[in-house]
């Protein structure tokens, strides 16, 4: 049970049993704790709003006699005032412990408090009616009807003491009741805590006990295996002891100790591979100093054929600058007359605006010149209806309407002179932006060819830059296969102290000691009970 048992399911059941345990505690705590209130408010019932309220109407009843009986005493002495007084007083008292009887009869009772206040409220009813009668004797003067109603009171009160005296045994035994229930619910309490404690104890006691055997005694086995391991012994067999999260401890141990002489058995072959390959390193390395001492004299004609070859380069480079700079030059020569161009052209625009604000011009005069030959027309039409007297006016509009023909003829003959200027403007005009595009192409093709100029500048520049690192990169290579001379060199010592390190890991390999079966055969085996090893990662 305990091999195949969860450690997860286990430290869940255990957390469950005591959060169960105490649920209980409070459960039950809860409950005394009900029982102890309900106990304590039974005996604020009964002592508070019982025994209290009857002990006040008892006093205020025997007050208000007091009071009678003193103005009784006044009476007698012819001090009506004071007898007044007195029956006032009894009065009020009376009305007080009718209040208080109020509240005792407000309080809850059982079922033989019931009984008993019903009778309680009768002796109450005739008691207080004695006095309220005496009250009424003393206020009218009457002495005998007074002394009359005594025995009367005094029997009231006897009876109703008497059942006083009954009620306040059985609210005394009431009381002694609910404190013996308390008493025994305080008893029951105390064995529900010993029994609680009893059961708490014990549930840590099996816990304990499954913690030893199900992870202490598996943990001190695991760590003697781990001891083994550390002091070189592979040979040792592991088992699996359960199939929960120890056990995938155990499998895992195992795969590990399999591991580890698979990796030593690994090494010690590979040492011996490394001494093969040291003895073919010092072999090789005489091989390639030959050929590197052949490199370097390959790499000295390199050198020096760059060296020419970078000259040439960067004349071509100097002459490719300073085509640039004249194709530079006639660009900025030729953006100057592409604007003059522009200029001209801004010019033909203005005059043509002008022409035509001139051609409008001369329309309107030509309207005014057309409106005063009708004025005229009309002025002379009325001149001739006017006879004799308006012959003068006749004369002066014919001479109007004659400068108003001569001058409608003279704007037509300057509107027709200034169409056919601002028509040669406008040739002139397109003739110029013509010109101006034509500049603006010769201006793109000298830019394009002075950006090619510009590139093939940058293409020889850039190319001197890289033969100069090739040259540099060849003097380079020119060191370092001088260096490498050198360490071919340091290699054959190398590879001699490589051959010593290896015989020193042989011996280190050789002081673990592996089991007899061939361990490079053996295959890492499935972990069993993924969902443990999930479970023991959440742990």
């Amino acid at each position: 049970m305990v091999r195949t048992f969860s450690l997860r399911a286990a430290t869940a059941l255990v957390y469950a049993a005591f959060l169960l345990l105490l649920a209980a505690a409070l459960a039950l705590s809860w409950l005394h704790a009900s029982r102890l209130a309900a106990s304590v408010n039974t005996l604020d019932d009964l002592s508070v709003q019982q025994l209290d309220p009857l002990n006040q109407v008892s006093i205020a009843v025997l007050e208000a006699r007091v009071a009678l009986s003193s103005g009784l005493v006044a009476l007698l002495e012819n001090d009506a005032a004071a007898a007044e007084s007195a029956a006032d007083t009894a009065r009020s008292l009376r009305e007080d412990a009718g209040n208080q009887f109020k509240t005792y009869m407000s309080a809850p009772k059982d079922e033989q408090g019931a009984a008993l206040a019903t009778a309680l409220r009768r002796s109450f009813t005739l008691y207080t009616a004695q006095v309220d009668a005496m009250g009424a004797a003393l206020r009218s003067g009457a002495t005998q009807d007074y002394l009359a109603f005594v025995p009367g009171v005094e029997q009231a009160a006897s009876a109703f003491n008497n059942q006083i005296v009954t009620l306040t045994q059985h609210i005394r035994n009431q009381s002694s009741d609910v404190r013996l229930q308390a008493e025994g619910a305080y008893v029951q309490t105390r064995w529900t805590a010993a029994a609680l404690m009893g059961a708490g104890l014990l549930l840590a006691l099996a816990c304990a006990l499954f913690l030893r055997r199900a992870l202490l005694r598996p943990l001190r086995v695991a760590g003697q295996h781990f001891e083994r391991i550390a002091n070189g012994d592979l040979s040792g067999r592991i088992d699996t002891r359960s199939s929960n999260e120890i056990g995938v401890l155990f499998v895992a141990l195992r795969r590990m100790q399999d591991g580890l002489a698979r990796t030593i058995t690994a090494v010690r072959e590979g040492v011996q591979e490394i001494n093969v390959g040291a003895r073919e390193i010092a072999a090789g390395n005489a091989d390639l100093s030959s050929r590197t001492e052949q490199q370097a004299a390959s790499l000295e004609e390199t050198s020096a054929t760059l060296a020419d070859l970078s000259s040439m380069v960067k004349q071509n480079a100097h002459s490719a600058r300073e085509a640039n700079e004249v194709a530079t030059k006639a660009t900025a020569v030729a953006r100057d007359g592409g604007k003059a161009v522009g200029d001209v052209v801004a010019v033909m625009d203005s005059i043509s605006a002008s022409s035509r604000q001139i051609t409008d011009i001369v329309a309107v005069i030509d309207g005014i010149a057309f409106q005063t030959n009708i004025l005229a027309l009309n002025a002379a039409v009325e001149a001739a209806r006017a006879g004799e007297q308006g012959k003068g006016f006749a004369v002066v509009a014919g001479e109007v309407r004659t400068l108003a023909q001569r001058s409608a003829q003279a704007a037509k003959e300057i509107k027709l002179l200034i169409e056919n200027a601002g028509s040669r403007v406008e040739d002139g005009a397109q003739l110029v932006a013509r010109a101006g595009q034509t500049v603006q192409q010769v201006i793109a093709e000298i830019g394009h060819v002075a950006a090619l100029m510009g590139e093939i500048s940058a293409a020889s520049a850039q190319q001197a830059a890289s033969i100069d690192q090739v040259s540099d990169a060849v003097l380079q290579m020119d060191q370092v296969t001088q260096q490498n001379a050198a360490l071919v060199e340091e290699a054959s010592a190398a590879a001699s102290a490589l051959e010593t390190q290896a015989d020193t890991l042989e011996r280190a390999a050789s002081a673990f000691k592996l089991p007899l079966r061939d361990v490079m055969e053996l295959q890492p085996e499935p972990t069993p009970l993924r969902r443990d090893t999930a479970a023991m990662a959440m742990l």
